[in-house]
C-alpha cells in the first residue's frame, strides 16, 4: 500500500480528512495581540569600554527604573568618571527610540547590562629583576529604554523629583534664587553674564 505523500507546508488542515471535524489549533500557533504590537522599546549598545566592569557595573546601577530624563540629570552629577558612559549610552537609547517613532516622554529605562570584554595583558615590573603580569580590562555596556503608559511613567522611581527639578529649570535665574532658600550665592558669580568678573580673576578664553 503506497503511503500518502507528505504536506509542502509544514502547517497541518484545519480539518482532519479522516472524521471530518475541525482540527484544534495549538496555542503557540495563535498570534497573540502582544506579538502583532510594535516594539515598544529601544536597544543600545556599547562596545569595548576602557574600564573594568566592577567599576562600571557601580554607576550602572543608579539607572534602571528611572524615568530617563531622572537618569541623565542623576548620571550628569555622578562624580565618576563612569557616568560619562553611561549617560551616552541611555542618550544613545533614547535617540533610537525616538527613530523607531515611541513617545520619549514616556520612556524609562528598563535595564542596564554591564559585560565583561576583552583584555589584554602587559608587564608589571617589581623589585629585584621580577615581573608580574597586570591585565587592563575593558567592558560592555548595554541600556534598554521602554515606553510604559502615562500613569507607569508618574509611579516611576524619583519621577516627582524630576518634575520639580524640571519646573525650576524653566525658570529665570533670578526666580530660582527665590525657591532656593539653602542657596548661597559665590562672590562674583553670574550665570547671566551681567556682572563683571574683578580684573585680578583670569577669564578662561
Amino acid at each position: 500500500m503506497a503511503r500518502p505523500g507528505r504536506a509542502l507546508s509544514s502547517k497541518g488542515e484545519a480539518v482532519n480528512p479522516l472524521l471530518n471535524v475541525q482540527m484544534p489549533v495549538a496555542a503557540h500557533e495563535v498570534a497573540s495581540p502582544k506579538s502583532r504590537e510594535r516594539a515598544r522599546f529601544a536597544i543600545a549598545d556599547f562596545k569595548d569600554l576602557p574600564v573594568s566592569p566592577k567599576k562600571l557595573r557601580v554607576v550602572a546601577n543608579l539607572v534602571p527604573r528611572l524615568y530617563w530624563r531622572e537618569a541623565m540629570l542623576q548620571l550628569e552629577f555622578c562624580r565618576k568618571n563612569m557616568g560619562v558612559m553611561v549617560k551616552n549610552c541611555v542618550e544613545c537609547a533614547v535617540k533610537n527610540a525616538r527613530e523607531q517613532g515611541l513617545d520619549s516622554t514616556r520612556l524609562v529605562v528598563d535595564q542596564c547590562i554591564v559585560g565583561k570584554g576583552s583584555y589584554f595583558k602587559k608587564p608589571d615590573y617589581k623589585a629585584r629583576g621580577k615581573v608580574g603580569v597586570k591585565r587592563s580590562y575593558f567592558s560592555h555596556l548595554r541600556v534598554i529604554v521602554r515606553e510604559l503608559e502615562d500613569g507607569q511613567v508618574r509611579n516611576t522611581k524619583n519621577f516627582g523629583r524630576w518634575t520639580r527639578t524640571a519646573s525650576l529649570l524653566g525658570l529665570s535665574w533670578e526666580q530660582r534664587i527665590q525657591q532656593l532658600p539653602r542657596y548661597v550665592p559665590l562672590p562674583g558669580y553670574d550665570p547671566t553674564g551681567a556682572i563683571e568678573m574683578p580684573s585680578h580673576v583670569r577669564k578662561l578664553k
